[in-house]
């Protein structure tokens, strides 16, 4: 197999036909355009997501991968308060997801992946899928982020060692992705940011966050009061973003090949001897 991912968009129908009769796993970036503070741009998740998504699909060279074109529109009502927010409301965000994979898959596709950029994506995804695969359709999610989060720790030297908003992960990975030029600007927007480790949905001159600690449920809404991050950009270096890269992705096509390899359940089976099975593409 080439180690250059197939991507939809390029490709004729006869191509695409062609990947599909070899059994290609189809990956769908998606992400959001909305503010990350004054530090880095406003299509930060659906770059990231699809840079991440195109670098494991080149990895995954025993198999053939077919990228899709990117949705750079999500779920996000809790950026809204914040200039540069383009948020879709959550019936328009699933009709649409769920529309893009019941083309792919009725095109004869075996599974579909979305690799997802975007905090306030990851619900709403979880919840298509689970429709999806009850209704008999091989639709999966991912967040890009979350095959390696465990890892991230080690290579985090801020004050928040795991993804945040416009944090030191995003940040760095945003160093180490974009062109010279930009990547110049983003390094001295941070210069100097103070650490914001408290939940935006605290509000000002109060430190206790029940939901986090007791692993509840809350819309990280950033007013037009707030600073627009979470996390600790200011420790952001292109070096941590190439080391932080290496394992996102490596962990993520790891996580896509054991996933196009094995069998799993489908659909609302009520008879034992018949089940629904999404047989593995390789």
């Amino acid at each position: 197999m080439s180690d250059t991912p197939l991507i939809w968009a390029s490709m004729t129908r006869t191509e695409l036909a062609e990947a599909r009769d070899r059994k290609a796993l189809v990956l769908v970036p998606t992400g959001s355009i909305e503010q990350h503070g004054d530090h880095l741009p406003v299509d930060t998740d659906v770059r990231l997501a699809t840079e991440m998504a195109t670098r494991a699909a080149a990895r995954m060279t025993d198999m053939p991968v077919v990228v899709a074109p990117s949705v750079p529109f999500g779920f996000a009502p809790h950026h809204l308060s914040l200039p540069g927010t383009i948020s879709l409301r959550l019936e328009t965000y699933l009709a649409l997801l769920g529309d893009m994979a019941r083309s792919i898959i009725g095109a004869g596709f075996g599974r579909v992946m979305f690799v997802n950029g975007h905090g306030g994506n990851s619900a709403p995804l979880r919840a298509l899928a689970g429709q999806l695969i009850t209704d008999g359709l091989p639709v999966g999610m991912v967040d890009y982020f979350a095959p390696s989060e465990r890892d991230l720790p080690g290579y985090l030297h801020g004050t928040l060692p795991r993804p945040g908003h416009a944090c030191e992960q995003e940040t760095a990975l945003m160093l180490h992705v974009c062109p010279g030029a930009e990547a110049a600007d983003i390094a001295d927007r941070v210069q100097g940011l103070p650490p914001r480790d408290t939940q935006p949905w605290i509000a000002p001159g109060h430190e206790e966050d029940p939901i986090t600690a007791f692993g509840a449920g809350w819309a990280a809404i950033f007013q037009a009061d707030d600073c627009g991050y979470f996390g600790d950009p200011g420790a952001a270096t292109a070096k941590t973003g190439a080391e932080i890269a290496e394992i996102t992705v490596d962990r993520l096509a790891a996580f896509l090949t054991a996933f196009a390899r094995t069998p799993l359940r489908l659909g609302v089976a009520s008879d034992p001897a018949a089940p629904q099975i999404a047989p593995p593409l390789v």
